[in-house]
């Protein structure tokens, strides 16, 4: 069954039109159509919302698990049912490819069966880590046989995976900002480990956005990596009781993470869904979400601190504050609800990013 399919499954299941799931979601009623028609692939942002609006996981809506692999007994028989499920007709033959890798001299890791992205990071992380942050991916992929090259790829690759009798990352020479390339570099060590990711090569362009790729391989590439560089149960730890600010954030994506500020604050929002959302902005206009469980808006208030950066841009990196009404923020703002905009700019990045946090009427003064 594929995405699309499963889409068009829980709606009628939930019993609402493609337009009362458009609403809920936030998106436009012709892109559910196009989903559940195949003649249009939802991107991970899209993924996020429409997973929110039905009220499943989005491991759920990409994968299905249609499959209860653990009634199975035979690991043979396990790899081959999740493959089938995943590849439509015309790329069946693609599990021949997987035999004849299969065959070679590549004994990576432990040949273990499991169920998603999520679970082979989590695999990786306890089998070839000693639990200490951050993650040091050429270690774990120097422990997994996989050889890590820089080399002058260009302006349009990041990074590439050769997959071979010797599995080969290129990491490209150009891109200097570490948490970048650390990035790049665990999103092709996905494509090793997960099993059915079976190209012989596979690229990270330059101007790729793990938000709006509708790859599903690339998808599930990208959640092995937040999981992987971010383990849940780290996250849960730092985030989970604390008060949350921009500045936190920073400094534990840099200190403890060794990543970029947003895919930290994507990786709060997805663990703590009722409370946060971020927006990626630049001259005013939204570029790309990480929502929680309510819709956002299409557009930023003409009053918020992200739209401010166009009117007064700074020349150094500024965090700017606001509380609002929710209804400013979310189509289904409430009566009373308040959100605190926390909105940073860089001018060397040239965007906004913008972290919401909804407020509890305890909660409703800023600095407390």
């Amino acid at each position: 069954m594929s995405v699309g399919d499963r889409i068009a499954q829980l709606r009628e299941e939930l019993g609402i039109s493609q337009t009362e799931l458009a609403n809920k979601a936030g998106l436009k009623p012709p892109t559910i159509s196009q989903y559940e028609s195949g003649t249009r692939s939802p991107s991970y942002e899209a993924i996020i919302k429409l997973s929110n609006a039905l009220n499943i996981t989005t491991d759920y809506l990409i994968s299905g698990k249609e499959i209860k692999v653990g009634t199975i007994t035979d690991p043979i028989t396990k790899v081959l049912l999740h493959l089938l499920q995943w590849f439509p007709e015309e790329k069946k033959k693609t599990l021949l490819e997987y035999a004849i890798f299969l065959s070679r001299d590549t004994n990576l890791v432990d040949f273990t069966v499991l169920n998603d992205a999520v679970d082979y990071a989590n695999y990786v992380h306890k089998k070839f880590t000693n639990g200490s942050l951050p993650i040091d991916v050429n270690q774990v992929a120097d422990k997994l046989g996989v050889k890590i090259i820089e080399s002058d790829l260009g302006a349009d690759i990041e990074g590439m995976l050769i997959k071979g009798e010797q599995n080969i990352i290129l990491l490209n020479s150009l891109i200097t900002y570490r948490p970048r390339r650390k990035f790049t570099a665990a999103i092709l060590l996905g494509h090793v480990i997960i099993p059915w990711h079976v190209k012989s090569q596979y690229f990270r362009k330059s101007d790729s956005s793990t938000l709006l790729t509708n790859d599903i391989e690339d998808i599930e590439a990208q959640q092995f990596a937040a999981a992987f560089i971010m383990p849940r149960n780290y996250i849960e730890k730092d985030l989970g009781k604390c008060k949350v600010t921009l500045d936190v954030l920073k400094k534990i994506s840099s200190e403890k993470y060794d990543v970029s500020l947003f895919v930290l604050c994507n990786r709060l929002a997805d663990f703590f869904k009722d409370k946060y959302a971020v927006i990626q902005s630049r001259n005013g206009q939204i570029i790309k979400t990480f929502p929680g469980n309510r819709p956002l808006k299409t557009s930023l208030h003409p009053q918020s601190q992200a739209v401010s950066f166009c009117q007064d841009t700074p020349v150094e990196e500024e965090t700017r504050y606001s509380e609002m009404p929710s209804v400013n923020w979310f189509e289904d703002g409430k009566p009373g609800e308040t959100v605190l905009e926390e909105s940073i700019f860089n001018p060397d990045i040239g965007k906004v990013l913008t972290l919401l946090t909804l407020r509890t009427k305890e909660e409703q003064t800023i600095g407390e």
